[in-house]
């Protein structure tokens, strides 16, 4: 069992990516991990936690599409711990590339914002249609779950390799140029 503290932050208009997030945390929480999974708006501090998981239906790498610039308001303290994220809605053949040319990790602009941000790794679930119930689960209609429970657990091994969180005062090196983002198309067939 690992001792890692996790945030498992989401921006979500309709609830799909805040099932997609509840998905996630549950099998972290599987795992061990202490998980704390809410919506990326009402994150005050990320320096709590060892790694940071966050999704938003869309990332555009030029537009705060984060859950009202979570990014960009905790870019120092991401730099220095494990990140992922994923997104939950459309995302096209080479949208928010400057030359409109494909993107090397599969298209996704997610691996563009990931590659950016220095980022472990990435997912695409595909564009959610929104059921018409409160039920999070539920909305996740479209979306694989054993895929999104997947990533999680993918998650979870590489956290589980690791120590637990250093002690306090000490610097964590950063992540940045560890390893090429690798960008899963985790997206339901149909």
């Amino acid at each position: 069992m690992s001792a890692q503290r996790v945030l498992v932050a989401f921006a979500s208009r309709s609830g799909s990516t805040a099932g997609i997030a509840q998905a996630i945390a549950a099998v972290l929480r599987g795992e061990g991990m202490s998980v704390d999974s809410r919506p990326a708006g009402d994150v005050a501090e990320v320096t709590p936690y060892a790694a940071v998981v966050l999704g938003s239906g869309v990332f555009l790498p030029r537009r705060a599409s984060d859950g009202g610039g979570f990014l960009a308001r905790h870019a120092a303290a991401l730099s220095t711990r494990a990140v992922w994220l994923y997104c939950a809605g459309p995302i096209g053949r080479g949208r928010g590339a400057d030359d409109g040319r494909p993107d090397a990790e599969g298209d996704c602009s997610v691996a563009e914002v990931a590659r950016a941000v220095g980022a472990r790794g990435c997912a695409e679930f595909g564009t959610p249609v929104p059921a018409p119930t409160d039920d999070p689960f539920v909305q996740l209609a479209p979306v694989d779950l054993a895929r999104v429970r997947a990533w999680a657990h993918e998650i979870a091994a590489e956290l589980a390799a690791e120590p637990a969180e250093p002690p306090v005062g000490r610097a964590v090196p950063a992540r940045r140029a560890r390893r090429p983002v690798r960008c899963s198309r985790a997206v339901a067939p149909g």
